[in-house]
This record gives C-alpha cells, sequence and structure tokens, in this order.
C-alpha cells in the first residue's frame, strides 16, 4: 500500500488529564504531521500511524481507560490504599481477542 503526503490517515496520541478526544484521536496527513511535530509534538506522545479507523479508535479507547486506571491507582496509593492495585490492564474484544494492553506501574 502506497500512502502519499496528503492522505489521511489517524493518529493516536498519549492522552493526558482533561484532554479532549480531538486532542489524541488525529485525522490528519502526513504534511498535517510535519506541521504538528514543528508545532510541539513529541515522540513522548508516543504518536502511532493507523489506516484503519476503527483500530485508531480502539487504540484511543485503551490509551484513555489506561491513563484514567493509572489516576485512580496514584489517588489510592496517596490514600496509603496501595493493596491490591492492578498492575497490567488488558480490554479484550467480545471473543476474547487482546485489543489493548498497557502496564499500570
Amino acid at each position: 500500500m502506497r500512502i502519499g503526503p496528503d492522505e489521511q490517515l489517524w493518529f493516536v496520541l498519549d492522552p493526558t488529564p482533561g484532554c479532549e478526544h480531538g486532542e489524541y484521536v488525529l485525522h490528519a496527513s502526513l504534511r498535517d504531521l510535519e506541521f504538528l511535530f514543528k508545532d510541539g509534538l513529541t515522540m513522548a506522545q508516543n504518536p502511532t500511524l493507523f489506516t484503519d479507523e476503527k483500530e485508531a479508535k480502539v487504540e484511543a479507547f485503551g490509551r484513555l481507560s489506561a491513563m484514567r486506571v493509572k489516576q485512580v491507582i496514584e489517588r489510592q496509593v496517596a490514600e496509603g490504599r496501595a493493596e491490591g492495585i492492578p498492575e497490567r490492564l488488558e480490554i479484550l474484544d467480545g471473543a476474547g481477542k487482546l485489543l489493548f494492553e498497557a502496564d499500570l506501574k
């Protein structure tokens, strides 16, 4: 498959607390991505390219879920309630196929 500089793709970034959906799931071209990097996008945000919208949205949901679970864990640890905290998040489809996984520690 050949993808030119102006063809639209899906980019998923690591979400941050308080961010909007359009800030971590982007429908953009490679040319747009160049401008995003010039505007401050960094590799630390783990930009990931997808040609399939559904796959991008599953990835984005997984990253958002992992961020939210980490926030809850951090609150529990700060309150001294660290017992029983999961170390890993896995999201499975209805057939049990792994769709997303992330370490939480």
